[in-house]
């Protein structure tokens, strides 16, 4: 078959001229094996449309299929073959070729190569370079050293078209093969291959622009691949059809989304209540029990008056305008958090919320001290719903910390990772998620302690999960890569968070570095990305990158980093509980 394939090539498009028709006619049939790759390329690239950026496991065989077909046996079968072909003609063995062609080979290749079927069918590649005659070395450099380097970097380019927006490691799978074809061709003859080899070139390199015309798979299919709906039990088929949202709608909603602002400001003017403010690192009293909230809250007013003196608007979150408050009761000032809307739902989203923190106890956790209806106290008249009765910690963020003063060394940097994961597990323990630490929600006091605020979307293992208005995932350049794939929030989740959280104090970027808007940092979290902003000069890399990994099962428990960090610490002679006070300048 191929034998018949190079008659017609030679009858068709091979010019009579050095260093003959013949050879020519194998130029064009390596135009062919040229485009081989492209139709492998466009193979994945037709596939990607349908599929997007993740890639299965039979998604990941048809791609690496392609390559190693299109791009690597079909090629070899090809320049095996024809070198056989052209063997046979210059022995006189059978080639296929017919009378006719087997006179054409027998005319001189340019008076000084020798007959056409001489040139084409004797002497390898590997005896290509041990003549001593410089034409034939320029010849042999040219044709099977440089072509095949062109030919090589011309289909990874096609692959790597074929791979936008998405995973680029099955383009391994094009260009190694392609690469090795040219190992494994040494026993074909020289005139042969390097004629394939010619051809071979100006095929691939058409084949970038078809790759280019072809395009890439829509930003839609690719968000739809990557960001999976979350998964949430329901107690009947259609409960759970109308609660799952879409890919789209959550990659919208994260878009939509303005990122949920600290319980408190960068500074706050002094307000000097009557016995010392919630923000100590002692637990302040609390009026409510630590199981969740009975069904019926109480009344806030006081006997002299409204409970709360509303003082000053501290920010809106995903969930709740928070205000800061003079508490007439506990005698000393709270933050105050109330629901944008007033509805069943909402009212459920809060009560869970203050359940969930009720039941936490550590001196690193901000506390609630009760749940109220706004219209049972006349000083919550700005207010609607639930309000959340919250500790004040009067400090500043650790992400305005970083960004002000400057990351952290290594000595304060394990003190906020210590204490917050000490914060963490005591929520694990009572199956509270934060699901959203970030550098945002750790506010450092004027003392120099590390505190874990807002837990604006807690989930208590084994709630009902909330309906599409109430969810929110978190922060994509703090979130795990299964949170981004919408699995349910575990302690391994949170500390990932948390790790990728002290990764910033050290460096002042996420560790998967920053993104242009929510949707590509959602995207890169799903993906797994590379951690490429970790610090590289810190005696917790390996730590980091272990708290971090892509594999929840491979992280280390909380209460495991706890002991490292403190190993680490008394082996440098520094103290477990100290203030988070050196700062390295940013550069």
């Amino acid at each position: 078959m191929l034998a018949g394939l190079l008659v017609t090539l030679h009858r068709a498009v091979a010019p009579q001229f050095c260093p003959g028709s013949w050879p020519w006619a194998v130029s064009a049939l390596g135009v062919g094996v040229g485009l081989l790759p492209t139709v492998g390329a466009l193979v994945v690239a037709l596939l990607r449309k349908r599929i997007g950026s993740r890639y299965g496991a039979a998604e990941s065989f048809v791609l690496a299929a392609a390559g190693l077909v299109t791009a690597g046996l079909l090629p070899l079968l090809v320049f095996t073959a024809t070198g056989r072909i052209f063997t046979a003609a210059a022995s006189g063995g059978f080639s296929g070729l017919g009378r006719p062609a087997l006179r054409e080979l027998g005319g001189d290749a340019c008076y000084v190569l020798g007959s056409q079927a001489e040139y084409l069918g004797i002497g390898s590649v590997a005896d290509a370079f041990g003549g001593s005659d410089p034409v034939r070395f320029g010849l042999a450099m040219f044709l099977l050293v440089i072509a095949p380097v062109l030919v090589t970097v011309f289909v990874m380019i096609q692959a790597r078209l074929a791979l936008r927006r998405g995973p680029a490691w099955p383009s391994k799978f094009f260009w190694i093969p392609t690469a090795a074809v040219a190992f494994l061709t040494v026993g074909v003859p020289a005139g042969s291959a390097g004629h394939l080899w010619l051809g071979a070139v100006l095929g691939s390199f058409v084949g970038i622009f078809v790759l280019l015309v072809v395009g890439t798979p829509s930003r839609e299919a690719v968000r739809r691949s990557t960001v999976p709906p979350p998964v949430r039990p329901a107690p009947t088929k259609a409960a759970a059809a109308k609660a799952a949202p879409t890919r789209s709608a959550l990659a919208e909603r994260f878009a939509a989304r303005a990122p949920e602002p600290p319980v408190v400001p960068r500074s706050a003017p002094p307000v000097r209540p009557p016995v010392r403010a919630a923000a100590s690192r002692s637990n302040p009293p609390t009026l409510i029990a630590a199981p969740p909230f009975p069904g019926a809250p109480r009344t806030g007013a006081t006997a002299a008056g409204p409970r709360f003196q509303l003082i000053r608007r501290l920010g809106s979150g995903g969930f709740g305008r928070v205000w800061l408050a003079q508490d007439a009761r506990l005698g000393h000032v709270v933050a105050l958090k109330a629901a944008h809307a007033p509805d069943a739902e909402t009212e459920q989203r809060i009560r869970r919320e203050a359940g969930a923190l009720a039941a936490v106890r550590h001196p690193h956790c901000v506390r609630i001290h009760d749940l109220v209806p706004a219209r049972s106290d006349a000083g919550l008249s700005e207010l609607d719903g639930m309000v959340i009765v919250m500790g004040y910690v009067e400090g500043m963020s650790l992400g305005d910390l970083v960004r002000s003063r400057g990351t952290l060394d290594d000595v304060a940097a394990a003190r906020v990772w210590l204490s917050l994961a000490g914060a963490l597990h005591a929520a694990h323990q009572q199956g509270v998620m934060h699901r959203d630490v970030k550098p945002g929600n750790v506010v450092v006091d004027h003392g120099g302690f590390a505190h874990l605020i807002d837990f604006g979307i807690a989930r208590k293992s084994g709630d009902a999960t909330m309906t599409q208005t109430g969810f929110v995932l978190g922060t994509p350049d703090f979130l795990s890569p299964e949170a981004a794939c919408g699995e349910r929030a575990t302690p391994a989740s949170d500390a990932w968070q948390l790790a990728a959280t002290v990764s910033f104090a050290l460096t002042g970027q996420p560790p998967r570095g920053g993104h242009p808007d929510a949707v590509s940092g959602l995207r890169a979290a799903a993906s797994g990305a590379p951690l490429s902003h970790l610090p590289r000069r810190t005696a917790h890399l390996a730590l980091l990158q272990a708290a971090m990994d892509n594999d929840p099962s491979r992280r280390p428990p909380l209460p495991a980093v706890q002991r490292a960090l403190s190993e680490w610490l008394q082996r440098n002679g520094a103290s477990l509980a100290g203030p988070v006070t050196a700062v390295t300048p940013l550069r």
